[in-house]
């Protein structure tokens, strides 16, 4: 029994031994046309990463940097700004010649009529003299004339430097492993977050007081003009579209659109006492309703002829800077009448070379942006309103054109086009956060307890924070 149970048992292992060959066959050749079919493709692949690498490194190397086109029109722009001051140049050449000749032809008139009469009396004579003593000092005067001629002041937001390369943000998958298996959690938690975040790329450092930046809630595409302003009241946004002045609610439509082609408007700020906008523009000041049913012309003027450049409101002060070196920052009280109260010299603000290229008050301090022409380097100085005394100063690095706007608890957030950044500082005059900005921040200005406006050169970004 036991063995025809061991020949039984034998001879369905066979059987069943016999059964599976053909099996193991089939899934074999299978296996391997699979695995020829996957090496070919991957050598397709990289033969087509290969051919692509080779295209861009290609493009790179053969990148003129002085053929492109920004290099190109600024070298237009150059040739233009020249030909306007050759033009300015000549009008002054011109002018001084004729007039100078004039005065010679006179001068020589005036000695035809004078006679060497030795016959003529004392006072003729003494005349004689006093006219040609005159002449001989317009002649001094002309061949020694000194004039100081003030310096070109040149606005450097004028021109934008382009955008730079984005940096190369690592794809969250197994490529991973083609890189440094040095890489920290941080490093890999910030590839993580810049993969959806199209806008901010943040990297906090310390959590305790990290302001979280979201994605933008809202986008509005508006061309600006040169001076990219924009203002905030309760309830509106205001934006400058090139000669349009644009009016935003809370629900993202322009509710109102008005035509102002009056002047460059380089700042606009929003007075609570007077329940209207303030527009600066170089040399006159308006208000208008936010209701766009009126455009009033104020009676504040310039001072010395200087440009104005920033302003921003105080309850009923309205605080006003002039544009270039050694500048001035005056206070206007203007309810329940406008009058000159304070003149702030540019020692107290400034030392020499240093202009003002923001200016932003909260309840209680004034946040200036000064950028020194020299070393072009910029500041971040906080004074108080009443006082003018500095609170604290810091650094922001090179570049110029900062802007900046003050947060709740007293922190502010200033923006970098030079190096596009943001950069949140807290209460205490420190840097809290550096955070890239894919598109290149021209203006910011706070809107609401937890919201702020970021201006580009085509966009305007609305930014929830906590």
């Amino acid at each position: 029994m036991s063995l025809l149970d061991d020949d039984e048992s034998y001879v369905i292992d066979e059987c069943r031994i016999e059964f599976s060959h053909p099996c193991n066959s089939y899934e074999k050749t299978n296996f391997m046309n699979s695995t020829q079919e996957d090496e070919d493709h991957n050598k397709f692949q990289d033969l087509c990463l290969s051919n692509a690498i080779h295209q861009v490194s290609d493009r790179l190397n053969k990148f003129c940097i002085d053929e492109s086109k920004f290099l190109k029109d600024l070298k237009q722009w150059r040739h233009e700004a020249h030909d306007i001051i050759d033009k300015f140049y000549k009008s002054k050449h011109d002018e001084y010649v004729r007039r100078t000749n004039e005065d010679i032809d006179q001068s020589r008139e005036t000695l035809t009529l004078l006679s060497c009469d030795h016959d003529a009396s004392q006072d003729y004579v003494d005349w004689v003299n006093y006219i040609i003593q005159s002449i001989h000092q317009q002649i001094d005067e002309l061949e020694q004339a000194t004039t100081k001629f003030s310096p070109l002041k040149i606005d450097h937001s004028l021109i934008d430097i382009p955008c730079r390369i984005s940096d190369f943000q690592r794809h969250p998958s197994s490529l991973k492993d083609l890189f440094s298996c040095s890489s920290s959690s941080n490093e890999l938690a910030s590839c993580l977050s810049s993969s959806t975040t199209s806008i901010l790329n943040l990297n906090p450092n310390d959590n305790d007081s990290y302001l979280s930046f979201e994605v933008p809630k809202h986008k509005l595409n508006l061309q600006s003009d040169y001076w990219y302003s924009l203002s905030t009241n309760s309830t509106y946004l205001l934006v400058l579209e090139k000669s349009n002045l644009c009016l935003i609610d809370q629900s993202f439509r322009v509710t109102n659109k008005k035509t102002f082609s009056q002047s460059s408007i380089k700042d606009i700020c929003w007075s609570n006492i007077l329940s209207r906008f303030i527009l600066i523009s170089p040399k006159t000041i308006y208000n208008l309703d936010e209701k766009f049913i009126s455009v009033e012309l104020s009676s504040i003027t310039s001072i010395h002829n200087a440009p104005w450049e920033r302003a921003t409101c105080h309850e009923s002060t309205l605080f006003i800077s002039t544009f270039g070196e050694n500048p001035l920052i005056l206070e206007y009280n203007i309810f329940p009448s406008i009058h000159l109260d304070k003149r702030w010299q540019s020692s107290i603000i400034c030392q020499e070379n240093e202009i003002i290229n923001d200016m932003k008050s909260n309840e209680n301090n004034l946040g200036l942006i000064i950028n020194n022409d020299n070393n072009n380097e910029s500041r971040l100085e906080l004074r108080s309103i009443k006082s003018f005394e500095c609170i604290w100063s810091i650094d922001l690095g090179d570049g110029w054109s900062y802007r900046c706007s003050p947060l709740h608890n007293n922190h502010w957030i200033v923006v970098d086009p030079y190096n596009s950044r943001l950069i949140k500082i807290n209460s205490n005059g420190t840097i809290d956060q550096t955070n890239s900005y894919i598109k290149k921040p021209i203006n910011v200005v706070s809107w609401s307890q937890n919201q702020f406006v970021i201006r580009t050169r085509e966009h305007v970004y609305i930014h929830q924070y906590s």
